[in-house]
């Protein structure tokens, strides 16, 4: 007789009834793939028939013409990102697939399809195989047993396909020189840490976030997101996806890189659309306000005496009002800078204009903010603290919006399309195409990251708001970016100066994008670290999630080699 769990034992309960039952262990993709009992069984044949078929396709090159083995990683694309994304988002919203799913079992109108997926799904319990009955288990379980098996054959033709995609499209180059080997050892590297990625983000989630578990049911106890999860946002979606970057590049195929791009992209899509939307749903109704928060949002946003109107201040020319002298003062000085742009030649004028504002906004500013960190100095010349952090923003805005502007110019003047000087494949215009999509790819992942720094900070930490308020509380949170790197800004927020320097091909531009580069490091080091450390204290961070994670992954490298050096040692005094 079969043992029933104890109440206390159930650890999972439904998203749409609250019946609570114990989820029993799951096998991944690869343990079907090599369980005995799961090979004999018809989803994982179903599995090896299908991803086998896609992989023999690659043995008719020759025969099929090439745009086939693009639309068939296409398709499998839109059956991952449209397909699941659909499956998933009519589940979120009204649990339309387990309702689905319930009715065709309860109709018996498959009646090979519940044969098949008890004989066919390997369970587990301590450690031991269990017979899986789908009346012992919740409909929404029973659903998602059949959803993975879905999955498991749309993700393992992805792939496949993307496999056979790349060898097809694989250029052998008529003679191997320098620029190829990096290539390769890049492309090589890319892939190995993407595979790493992934298994690691496998080892963290486990089977049920792994298939999108909490779509159909919650399971209680907490994920321990460290490893990959400390290092990367999203990691399956991000540097996960670095195989496909890294394949492009062994491949040397500019179809095969920009198919990855346009697949990442989807993947992206998938996560903005489907998977975030649902985390907040579940995730984010969990967390009230606390008393802090409370207590700074009726300090900070307030009609009258407030930091903050309810209108959001100017960053850079977004939140624009005609009716604010100082919005439209700065509008009016980048269109005066437009204007120079265009009727002063030459770029070193441009050069000498930006260097000026440069020094304006790292040392002209951090000094302001130096004296203010250390005794007040800017808010002593104003009647109250909201008058000074108000004047201190329209600077500082000023600033920055000039600052990018200027930069913008400089590019302008310096680009140059296709230039003979380039030392890697001058005149090749495929590969320059391909260097403006790295640019491009470059000034989008600034996009991102000065986003996300907005996201975190809101407008009173963009507008260094702790250097110039003491009566609103703020406590140091490491959320978001800051859960990766202590000052992403610092870190990544010049990505797409540099991006702009493949777009322009000048080595000027990538010059003054480093010096830019060094100049916010060195604001970040003097200034806000000082600052950071003498307000916060022990709260700072010494180092971000990113670097401690390589920190401990070396040393426990370099434990695993000094075990083998020593085994190696006593081995050859036996």
């Amino acid at each position: 007789m079969e043992k029933l769990p104890l109440e206390s034992e159930k650890n999972a309960k439904s998203l749409k009834t609250g019946e609570r039952f114990l989820m029993p262990e799951t096998t991944s993709f690869a343990d079907e793939l090599t369980s005995v009992r799961a090979l004999k069984c018809l989803p994982t044949q179903v599995y090896i028939v299908c991803f086998s078929i896609t992989a023999l396709t690659v043995m008719m090159s020759g025969v099929l013409p090439k745009w086939f083995y693009i639309l068939n990683f296409m398709f499998w694309r839109f059956m991952y990102n449209a397909g699941i994304g659909y499956m998933l988002w009519v589940q979120s919203k009204e649990m339309k697939f387990s309702e689905t799913f319930g009715a065709i079992i309860k109709e018996n109108r498959f009646s090979w399809l519940a044969k098949a997926l008890e004989h066919g799904v390997v369970l587990k319990n301590s450690g031991k195989e269990i017979p899986y009955k789908l009346d012992a288990y919740p409909n929404e379980f029973n659903a998602w047993i059949f959803f993975r098996v879905v999955v498991n054959i749309i993700l393992a033709n992805d792939f496949v396909s993307y496999l056979v995609f790349a060898v097809v499209y694989f250029e052998i180059p008529e003679s191997i020189g320098l620029g190829d080997i990096m290539f390769y050892v890049i492309g090589l590297l890319l892939m190995a840490f993407a595979a790493w990625s992934k298994s690691d983000a496998h080892r963290v989630l486990g089977n049920f976030a792994w298939y999108w578990g909490d779509f159909f049911f919650l399971l209680e106890g907490e994920l321990n997101f460290d490893g990959i999860f400390q290092m990367f946002p999203h990691p399956m979606y991000t540097v996960g996806y670095c195989f496909y970057y890294g394949l492009s590049l062994v491949s040397q195929s500019y179809v095969v890189f920009y198919c990855s791009v346009f697949a990442h992209i989807c993947q992206m899509v998938f996560l903005v659309l489907v998977e975030n939307p649902h985390i907040e749903k579940i995730y984010g109704q969990m967390g009230t306000p606390t008393q802090e928060l409370r207590e700074k949002e009726s300090l900070t946003f307030r009609d009258q005496w407030g930091f903050f109107s309810q209108k959001r201040d100017m960053i850079l020319l977004f939140n624009l009002s005609p009716y604010h002298a100082a919005d439209v003062f700065t509008f009016l000085v980048v269109i005066y800078t437009s204007i120079i742009a265009f009727t002063v030649q030459g770029w070193e004028w441009h050069v000498v204009h930006l260097a000026m504002w440069r020094l304006i906004h790292t040392v002209g500013l951090g000094t302001i903010m130096k004296k203010q960190s250390e005794e007040g100095f800017w808010v002593k010349q104003f009647s109250s603290p909201q008058n000074a952090f108000d004047s201190w923003k329209k600077i500082y805005n000023l600033s920055l919006t000039m600052n990018h502007a200027l930069f913008t110019v400089v590019c302008w003047h310096c680009f140059a399309f296709m230039p003979e000087n380039t030392i890697i494949r001058p005149g090749d215009y495929p590969f320059y195409c391909f260097k403006i999509s790295c640019g491009i790819l470059l000034v989008g992942l600034n996009l991102y990251v000065s986003n996300a720094v907005h996201t975190v900070l809101g407008d009173f930490g963009w507008f260094y708001g702790d250097f110039f308020i003491t009566s609103v509380p703020h406590k140091i949170t490491y959320s978001g970016i800051y859960r990766y790197l202590n000052n992403p800004e610092a870190v990544m927020g010049y990505a797409g100066y540099y991006g702009a320097a493949l777009i322009t091909s000048s080595y000027r531009v990538g010059v003054i994008a480093a010096i830019c580069h060094i100049s916010a490091i060195l604001f970040s080091k003097y200034i806000e670290e000082p600052f950071m450390i003498k307000k916060y204290g022990n709260d700072v961070r010494i180092v971000g999630g990113l670097q401690s994670e390589v920190l401990k992954k070396t040393k426990q490298i370099e434990a695993a080699a000094k075990t083998v050096v020593e085994k190696v040692k006593s081995t050859k005094k036996d």
